[in-house]
């Protein structure tokens, strides 16, 4: 099943880059005027020329969401979180009065942190089922079940069982939480369907595990040969303003190459992981999935969108945008026909507001 025999490209991408910075520029000089309130709408500018410049089978597709949706999320997430917040002082202070102890006072707060862990993580689920139900394909909407606390919760089990097993269970976590994704996804009356193994892309992961490992010990060792050698020269700086920025940049710069160095070094994972999920993916009986991406074409993109950026200062956002859009159409592969004609209306409920909690906790994805 994960082979791409008589596979086509799953999508085919005809966007522009001069329309893509007119609606960049469009959006940046309005959420300067609105202090940033409008950038709930530029995120549903961005998506509707995107969606409506993305084809399956010569039908484009539509984004049917709003800016006002993801601000009523937001704002519906922000009062949430406040609630929690109070909610967990308040507990804490009456505990404290009652139990005089200082272990059970801190109970409420650590009840908090652990419920923003789950909300950040049910946050990923309620903004796919979000963006499914706002995409339509020839009117026909996708949908989505289950419970994004639920999948919170999953996510953060899962993430303390990586933990207690110095990472060695990520494939088997990220398989599982990918599984719950997709199988609770459907697009019209078809359901997606993913059955993942782990032990297919464990070796690559402990190759990138050993990798990471081996960076991190020889930046060190390049952070304290420098450290080592200012000391024997006698050039180390001298206590007042300037002392912290000069102790602080050999750090940033050691995080800076470290995190840049494992994002490069994780391409080939991420490239097996994202073939192995693609090639045993399927819609319904109709359509089985697949893809091409492999390390070196994962490799370029990033660094080039990296460099993009940088070099920019942001304003090549536009040029990134384009190069993952033409990307994920270059490299997603579908074998099978989808008839719209047979195909019926998704019976999902579509939630009421946008993904607000995401917006809140993260940046909200890629656009």
């Amino acid at each position: 099943m994960n082979s791409l025999d008589q596979k086509r490209p799953l999508l085919t991408y005809d966007g522009t880059l001069g329309e893509l910075y007119g609606i960049f520029f469009k959006n940046l000089l309005l959420q300067i005027l609105t202090l940033g309130i409008y950038r709930f709408w530029a995120t549903t500018n961005n998506r509707r020329y995107i969606w409506s410049h993305m084809r399956f089978q010569d039908e484009r597709f539509e984004y049917t969401g709003t800016g006002g949706e993801l601000f009523k999320g937001f704002l519906l997430a922000m009062g949430i979180m406040f609630g929690s917040v109070v909610a967990a002082v308040v507990l804490s202070a009456i505990v404290r009065v009652v139990t005089k102890s200082a272990a059970l006072e801190s109970l409420p707060v650590i009840a908090l942190y652990l419920l923003i862990a789950v909300l950040a993580g049910g946050a990923i689920f309620s903004a796919q089922r979000y963006r499914l139900s706002r995409t339509q394909w020839c009117g026909i909407r996708g949908g989505m079940t289950g419970s994004a606390l639920g999948y919170g919760v999953r996510v953060l089990l899962y993430g303390l069982l990586c933990v207690v097993t110095l990472g060695q269970m990520t494939p088997w976590t990220s398989m599982r939480l990918a599984e719950r994704r997709i199988n609770a996804g459907s697009f019209g009356t078809l359901p997606f369907h993913f059955e993942g193994r782990a032990r297919a892309v464990y070796g690559l992961f402990v190759a990138t595990f050993i990798g990471a490992a081996v960076l991190l010990v020889v930046l060190f060792m390049v952070l304290l040969k420098g450290t080592f050698a200012a000391m024997h020269t006698g050039h180390m700086p001298r206590p007042g303003a300037g002392q912290s920025l000069a102790t602080l940049g050999p750090l940033l710069l050691f995080y800076a190459l470290f995190i840049i160095g494992v994002t490069l070094i994780r391409c080939f994972y991420a490239a097996a992981f994202a073939r192995h999920v693609m090639g045993n993916s399927t819609l319904g009986s109709q359509l089985r999935f697949g893809s091409n991406v492999t390390a070196g074409r994962l490799l370029r993109l990033q660094l080039g969108n990296l460099a993009i950026l940088v070099f920019t200062l942001g304003f090549g956002t536009p040029i990134v945008l384009h190069r993952l859009m033409r990307f994920a159409a270059d490299t997603l592969q579908v074998s099978g026909h989808l008839d719209p004609q047979t195909l019926g209306q998704s019976d999902q409920a579509p939630p009421v507001t946008g993904e607000g909690m995401l917006n809140l906790l993260d940046h909200g994805g890629a656009f």
